[in-house]
């Protein structure tokens, strides 16, 4: 899945707890669908970057 540029992307792996991702022009977004009003997380787009890549090698897994 590709993020589009101002547009909120709603991800959910397990169907009850949804995470929603905003692409702009200097940051990415995060917040919880549920409570969107909660507030949002921001990352640049190198920190964002460096965060997927990691999620790609496994670094993010827990312990089996």
């Amino acid at each position: 899945m590709s993020l589009r540029p101002n547009l909120w992307t709603k991800y959910s792996a397990n169907g009850s707890s949804c995470v929603e991702v905003l692409l702009t022009e200097n940051e990415v977004l995060v917040r919880n669908s549920l409570r969107p009003d909660a507030g949002t997380v921001s990352f640049t787009h190198a920190e964002w970057d460096s965060h997927t890549q990691g999620h790609k090698l496994g670094v993010f897994d827990l312990p089996r």
